[in-house]
C-alpha cells in the first residue's frame, strides 16, 4: 500500500531516486583526465541536456556530482550507493567482464568490416 499524497502533492514511489543520494561511479567513459572511476558521487537530479533546466525523471539526464565536478549520467556508468561503501568485489568484477565483452565486440565488428569491403 502506497503513502496518500497531502496537500496536493504527488506520491514518490520507494525506489524513486532523489537529489543528494549517494552514488559510486563504476567507470569513468570520458577521455582523459581526471578519470572518476571509484569515486563517491551524488545524485543532483535530471535535467535537461540543452539547458541545464531540471527535469523530472524519464524526460531529463541524470546529473552527479564528484567533488565540485559534475558529470552528466550517460557520462559514466554509476549506482546507487546508500550506505557509501564504494566499489564492491562484485562491482570490480562485472566491469571487467563487460570490459572483456565490449573488446570481443569491437574486435568482432572491425573482422565483419574487413569482409564487407
Amino acid at each position: 500500500m502506497g503513502r496518500r499524497a497531502t496537500r496536493g502533492r504527488p506520491v514518490r514511489g520507494a525506489d524513486e531516486i532523489r537529489p543528494g543520494t549517494p552514488v559510486v561511479i563504476l567507470l569513468d567513459c570520458r577521455e582523459g583526465e581526471p578519470d572518476r572511476t571509484g569515486q563517491s558521487a551524488s545524485f543532483e537530479g535530471f535535467f535537461d541536456f540543452e539547458t541545464g533546466e531540471l527535469r523530472r525523471a524519464g524526460t531529463g539526464i541524470p546529473r552527479l556530482r564528484v567533488a565540485e565536478e559534475r558529470l552528466w549520467g550517460f557520462e559514466c556508468w554509476w549506482r546507487l550507493d546508500p550506505q557509501r561503501a564504494g566499489l564492491s568485489d562484485s562491482d570490480r568484477t562485472e566491469i571487467e567482464e563487460s570490459k572483456r565483452m565490449l573488446r570481443g565486440l569491437m574486435r568482432d565488428a572491425k573482422r565483419s568490416q574487413r569482409f564487407v569491403r
